[in-house]
C-alpha cells in the first residue's frame, strides 16, 4: 500500500489553491437540492471551495448557473442564500443581465464605445440534475452528468428514490481541512474505537470499503443479526456521500471553506417525513464523534511533527484510491 499524503496537503494554502483550480473546478459536484430551485425565479447562491456560484430557475423553467460575479467590478448578482428573484441585477451597481447571463443594460454607465454587451456577460457554469440533486461543473463542456454518474447511479437503482421527499438540512462547521474529514469517511478502521452506537449495530468483522470504479467507493457491512445492512452507503469523488434505504436517504457533502475549514452539509429525504427526526438524531451522534477526532487530527497535522504514514491494506484501500486521485489531478 502507498504512503499517505504528506501533511502539507492538509495545511498548505498553496495546495488548497491548486485543488480549487483542478478538483473543484473540473468535477461535477453536488451544489443544492432540486427542491430549492423548483419554482420559476428560485435561486441558490453559495460558494464552493471559494467559487461564488448562482443557480437559478428561469421563468421558462430552464435551470441555469453562473458565477455570482458581475463583470463590471465583481459585485454579487444575488446575496448568499436562497430566495426568489424576478431578474438578475448586480447588487453593487445595478447592471442587468438576462437569464442566459447576457448583459442587458449597464445602469447610468455613460458612453463607452468599448463596452461590448456580448463580452460583458456573466460567466456560465454547467448545471444538471440527477434525481433530487443539482450538480454544477465550473469547467464548461466535456462529458455530461448522466454519463459521469452512470456507474454510481446504478448502485442506487433498486431504491425508490423518486418517491422520497426532501425534509431537512443539517449543517456543521469543522475546524479541519476537507481531506482530513474525507479520509475519515473512507475507512471503517476507526469505527470500533469512536462510534459505539454503530459498533453495537454492525458486525465490524464484515466491514469493508470496496472501490469498484474510478469515481466511487462502497461501504459494506452486515448487521449484528447477521443480515446485510439493507441499504447502500456510497461515496463519489471528491466529496459526495449517500446513504440510501428503501424508505429514505441522507446525502452528505464535504465542502471546503478554505484550507483549514470545512462545512459538512446533510440533506434528508424520506417517504414518511416522520422518519427524518430519527435520521437527524443518528447523524448528529456520529458527526459529533467524527468532528472531535478530525479536529484533533488537524491540530496534530498543524503542529508540524507528523509528515507521512502507511495505509492499512486491510482497511484503508479507499483512502489510498482517494489520495491517489488527488495526487494525479494536482500534480
Amino acid at each position: 500500500m502507498p504512503a499517505t499524503l504528506d501533511s502539507q496537503w492538509y495545511v498548505s494554502p498553496d495546495i488548497y489553491e491548486r485543488e480549487r483550480r483542478t478538483v473543484w473546478h473540473d468535477q461535477w459536484t453536488m451544489f443544492c437540492t432540486s427542491a430549492e430551485v423548483a419554482e420559476p425565479g428560485s435561486y441558490v447562491a453559495e460558494s464552493l471551495a471559494g467559487w461564488p456560484i448562482l443557480v437559478v430557475r428561469s421563468p421558462d423553467g430552464v435551470l441555469r448557473a453562473h458565477h455570482n460575479v458581475c463583470p463590471h467590478r465583481a459585485g454579487p448578482i444575488a446575496w448568499p442564500g436562497t430566495g426568489t428573484t424576478g431578474n438578475l441585477v448586480c447588487r453593487y451597481h445595478g447592471w442587468a443581465f438576462g437569464w442566459d447571463g447576457q448583459l442587458k443594460s449597464a445602469r447610468d454607465f455613460g458612453d463607452d464605445p468599448d463596452l461590448c454587451p456580448a463580452e460583458s456577460g456573466l460567466t456560465p457554469i454547467d448545471v444538471d440534475v440527477w434525481g433530487h440533486l443539482v450538480f454544477v461543473r465550473l469547467r464548461t463542456g466535456g462529458e455530461g452528468l448522466a454519463s459521469e454518474l452512470s456507474d454510481f447511479a446504478a448502485r442506487t437503482a433498486e431504491f425508490p428514490m423518486d418517491s422520497f421527499v426532501y425534509g431537512h438540512r443539517l449543517v456543521r462547521h469543522l475546524d479541519c481541512n476537507w481531506k482530513t474529514y474525507a479520509d475519515n469517511y473512507l475507512e471503517g478502521y476507526h469505527v470500533p474505537l469512536l462510534h459505539p452506537t454503530l459498533t453495537r449495530a454492525l458486525d465490524m468483522s464484515t466491514y469493508r470499503v470496496e472501490v469498484p470504479g474510478h469515481d466511487h467507493c462502497v461501504h459494506l457491512c452486515d448487521t449484528t443479526e447477521g443480515s446485510p445492512s439493507g441499504g447502500a452507503w456510497l461515496f463519489r469523488y471528491p466529496n459526495l456521500a449517500i446513504n440510501v434505504y428503501a424508505d429514505g436517504m441522507n446525502v452528505e457533502r464535504i465542502v471546503p471553506v478554505d484550507h483549514r475549514r470545512t462545512k459538512v452539509v446533510y440533506d434528508y429525504f424520506a417517504v414518511d417525513q416522520r422518519n427524518i427526526a430519527s435520521m437527524v438524531e443518528m447523524s448528529n451522534v456520529v458527526l459529533d464523534e467524527d468532528q472531535a477526532i478530525c479536529e484533533s487530527v488537524q491540530r496534530n497535522l498543524d503542529a508540524g511533527l507528523y509528515r507521512t504514514g502507511r495505509l492499512s491494506p486491510r482497511h484503508e484501500g479507499a483512502v489510498a484510491w482517494f489520495q491517489g486521485r488527488l495526487r494525479a489531478e494536482i500534480s
